[in-house]
């Protein structure tokens, strides 16, 4: 059975413009960058997914397309964007010219084939980096180009290298935009998933239902880096409307061996009052009277500065007390 492979991209934003992918970490404020306090939270739940960003503190925390982790101390470019960079990959069905590689054109249908694969020369960093962030450009609709990675620690792939990998595909992480009038998509996503190495390679998928024309990949950029070793961040304080019982934390991470991440529940002062919560630990022992409002607070480690852990999604749950309006003719 054929699967589009618009289910392998999450989100898929079509747009009248350009996209921007620029995001600057957060820096000790909360998401407006001033003291004021937070909007009123209603409902039954608070969640940042790093989107935004919404820390009142961080210490060598960098947010990165809708994940935290530890700040890089590096971070350097890769980029391929001319036939030379391009040359002297791997080619079935795909050729490079000037300045992108593209689906070759098959004189014995006299048409451009319907779909190739590139693959790219294996890049070496210099030593064992952190996989940060991918961007690439091609002509046409979202579903032209599919981009894969793998990465090992040998200049040859071998069998200790990683299989063909996509991305963990969370919140806001891979994102696609089709733009106008250019007639071209940019897609980025953070390399959350894709291991840290020394080496990476990866694996251009091409696709066109139009044997007219060809889809041509323009560049692919790769940011990759360092770690510091330790760091912590503090979201903004939570304080809901209409609280009747704290309910449950709501976590979702990513820690990597020789990495360590704790997440505490504390007061406005700092007062610890659940230690190291886990997704779903229970609040209901905190007296809602008491502590009306609190926060979130992570510290997170590593031994190897190529490796860090991360948050997608940190929040809080808890239950509302339902008011009840009387009709003024009832009174």
């Amino acid at each position: 059975m054929k699967i589009s492979r618009f289910l392998q991209m999450p989100i898929i934003v079509v747009l009248l413009g350009v996209i921007s992918t620029s995001y600057s970490p957060a820096n000790g404020q909360n998401a407006q960058g001033d003291d004021k306090p937070p909007e009123v939270i209603q409902g039954g739940s608070w969640k940042d997914d790093f989107w935004q960003g919404k820390l009142e503190q961080s210490e060598n925390i960098d947010v990165q397309l809708s994940f935290l982790l530890l700040k890089y101390t590096e971070q350097l470019h890769w980029k391929q964007t001319w036939k030379e960079h391009f040359a002297e990959g791997e080619f079935w069905q795909t050729e490079a010219i000037s300045d992108s590689v593209r689906l070759a054109w098959d004189e014995d249908g006299q048409e451009f084939y319907s779909a190739g694969i590139y693959t790219s020369t294996v890049f070496y960093a210099g030593r064992a980096v952190d996989w940060v962030f991918s961007e690439w450009k091609y002509s046409g609709t979202p579903e032209g180009v599919f981009i894969q990675f793998r990465t090992g620690e040998t200049q040859n792939p071998d069998d200790g290298w990683s299989g063909w990998m996509v991305p963990r595909m969370g919140n806001f992480e891979y994102l696609c935009a089709y733009t106008l009038p250019s007639g071209n998509t940019d897609c980025f996503t953070n390399l959350n998933g894709i291991n840290s190495s020394p080496y990476i390679q990866y694996r251009a998928s091409f696709k066109s239902d139009h044997p007219s024309t060809t889809v041509e990949l323009y560049d692919i950029d790769f940011l990759y880096g360092i770690h510091c070793l330790s760091g912590s961040a503090l979201s903004i304080p939570i304080p809901p409307a209409d609280l009747r019982e704290w309910e449950s934390v709501l976590i979702s991470s990513t820690v990597p061996a020789d990495t360590t991440l704790v997440i505490d529940v504390v007061t406005t002062d700092g007062t610890v009052l659940i230690p190291d919560a886990m997704n779903g630990t229970s609040l209901k022992g905190i007296d809602p009277h008491d502590h009306p409002v609190i926060q979130l607070r992570a510290s997170l480690t590593t031994t190897d500065a190529s490796v860090s852990p991360g948050i997608d999604v940190w929040g809080l749950k808890w239950i509302i007390w339902h008011r009840q309006f009387i009709p003024i003719a009832g009174r």
